[in-house]
């Protein structure tokens, strides 16, 4: 009797089972016609998401989760006369700062050991960029060794004038420093040479990485770095306003605490304006919706530096360390110059902001590093807005099995990536410095182009079915959706580009045996690969070919940028095999 019972309940769920399955098969088959309007809606509508961020319903105010910090708490002591030492400095460094690297670098390390510091430079040679850097170690009275902090200044700033002002104050910060006995980190101060070579040059020289070949002495060194601070101040007149420049290499970012830090002293204490980044004017600026496009301008200049994967200052290089770094710029441009402040108020606050990371009792954690600023005290987590949600219950999913070959599109796959490895190679052989970038650009396009062509002639020399452009546009599609994805948790404005780029276009992309389909069809891609890219940047930013390779090349030599082995490796390969999509059998 039992076991008829359970025989009987186990055939009905049975039956059940089956019912669902029917069911859940018709529903596909009816959505199965609105796919491609669906798919279209759902491109637009992550688009527009996006565009939401900077609208304060959808964004959040910062605020200091590490509540240690106690930013702007603590007494400044930068008077009038640290002020008077910073324009001494300033007037001597006026002389100093045209002559060759070797006395800048004698000079500055004399200045530090006259204040009683431990002082040497670094002589490097970076992939043929040669400088040398100097700095100092202030050994903290109440400091195991153990911890640093870095002050730090270029002597060229980023508008490629010399950064005679930022130079100053940070020797005259120096000197206040050593004045002091409360600091409980050492203390690093650097004048960097070479812009970004020696700031990278220094790094990895501290942490014992890189070609140490390059480097001149064992140098001196402290304990693990919490923070760095990197000031760019050029040339010698008075400021307006605060510009911060966080972003780093393969877009990673600080600590947002860093910056609120920075943001809180500001405002409370010091009391000048601070914008994102050096600009501050920006479109739509007498209108209504004001407010919303500078959030919105911000964003999107936050989301080109993480895209390209170039670290928008000095200070972006040491994040590949997970050291926590800001670049502070001083602005000066022609609206409020009724306002404007100098050394005083530069070394109130770097004082007060390293008084606060002074109070660290660990590394940065409890913040975000997964974000974006769309004003200093404005920002949406990503994190927030990437949620992936399961069902709580294991469905079958309602389609049939059915054996494909598969070998076709697996070639198609391989030969892409090879070219891709061949592409990459003829990019970075003969370094960023090279006269011959333009004509390597135009090689690996050709690389490209040949490896389409050949397989269309193949193709059409040796007909056959297994040629099934289905296979291998799921193929391409699945790879895209996984390289996205992975990059996604690694750089989100990247993952967003690609996305654009290549989510709607490749979708709408068909096997056909029209020629104007196909024309139509290899315009379209051909504008989506890197080459037209490129043609593309050059020609809206106006700047040439030759500088945009030479950036890219002297990034993934020199800080390690992985956007030209993306571009190369990931992202073209996908878009030759595409163009093989329209020549294949529909």
């Amino acid at each position: 009797m039992l076991r008829t019972w359970i025989k009987r309940r186990l055939a009905r769920k049975s039956g059940i089972s089956q019912y669902n399955a029917a069911q859940r098969e018709r529903i596909a088959q009816r959505i199965q016609k609105f796919v491609p309007p669906l798919s279209l809606l759902l491109f637009f509508v992550g688009i527009g998401w996006i565009l939401l961020f900077p609208l304060q319903e959808f964004n959040r105010r910062t605020y200091i989760s590490e509540n240690a910090l106690l930013p702007g708490q603590a007494n400044a002591y930068y008077g009038y006369d640290d002020m008077q030492i910073a324009e001494n400095y300033r007037y001597e460094l006026k002389d100093v700062q045209n002559k060759d690297s070797e006395t800048r670098g004698a000079w500055i390390q004399t200045e530090f050991q006259r204040m009683g510091f431990t002082s040497t430079i670094q002589r490097f040679d970076l992939d043929g960029e040669k400088g040398v850097n100097a700095f100092a170690v202030y050994r903290a009275p109440r400091s195991d060794g153990k911890e640093a902090l870095v002050l730090s200044a270029p002597w060229i700033s980023r508008t490629n004038d010399y950064n005679t002002n930022g130079v100053a104050v940070l020797l005259s910060l120096a000197k206040l420093f050593k004045r002091n006995v409360y600091w409980s980190k050492d203390i690093i101060f650097l004048v960097t040479d070479k812009e970004m070579a020696g700031a990278q040059a220094w790094v990895d020289a501290y942490h014992g990485t890189g070609d140490q070949d390059g480097f001149s002495v064992v140098m001196p060194r402290s304990g693990a770095i919490q923070g760095v601070v990197n000031l760019d101040f050029p040339g010698t007149h008075d400021y307006e306003s605060l510009g911060i420049f966080f972003e780093g290499v393969n877009g990673q970012l600080p600590n947002l605490d860093l910056i609120n830090t920075i943001n809180t002293v500001t405002n409370r204490l010091v009391r000048v304006p601070l914008t994102l980044h050096e600009e501050t004017s920006y479109p739509f600026r007498d209108t209504a919706w004001a407010d919303y496009f500078e959030s919105l301008y911000h964003m999107l200049r936050t989301m080109r530096y993480q895209a390209l994967g170039h670290p928008s200052s000095d200070a972006g290089l040491y994040l590949r360390y997970k050291i926590d770094a800001v670049t502070i710029h001083g602005i000066r441009g022609s609206t409020h110059l009724n306002a404007l402040f100098g050394f005083f108020k530069i070394g109130i606050l770097i004082e007060s902001t390293f008084r606060s990371l002074n109070n660290l009792l660990e590394h940065f954690h409890q913040s975000f590093f997964f974000y974006l600023l769309l004003k200093p005290n404005r920002y949406v987590s990503i994190a927030a807005n990437t949620v992936q949600k399961a069902s709580p219950t294991t469905i079958p999913p309602a389609y049939t099995i059915r054996g494909r070959n598969v070998s076709f599109a697996f070639l198609v796959m391989i030969m892409t990536h090879l070219a891709g490895f061949v592409i990459f190679y003829i990019m970075q052989c003969q370094g960023y410095a090279s006269e011959n970038l333009e004509s390597q650009f135009i090689l690996s396009t050709c690389v490209a182009h040949a490896l389409v062509i050949c397989s269309f002639i193949w193709m059409s020399l040796h007909p056959s079915l297994q040629y099934d452009g289905r296979i291998l546009k799921s193929f391409c599609l699945a790879f895209s959706g996984l390289v996205i994805s992975t990059v996604s948790l690694l750089n989100f404005s990247l993952a967003v580009v690609t996305a654009i780029c290549i989510v709607l276009p490749y979708s709408l992309i068909r096997s056909t045996s029209s020629w104007l389909g196909r024309v139509v069809q290899l315009v379209m891609l051909t504008m989506l690969s890197p080459c037209g890219l490129a043609l593309m940047y050059v020609t809206i930013t106006g700047q040439s070919l030759g500088e945009l390779l030479s950036i890219m090349i002297r990034d993934y030599q020199i800080v390690d940028s992985w956007l030209l082995l993306y571009i190369c490796i990931g992202y073209w390969p996908t878009n030759m095999a595409m163009q093989i999509v329209v020549f294949s059998n529909p």
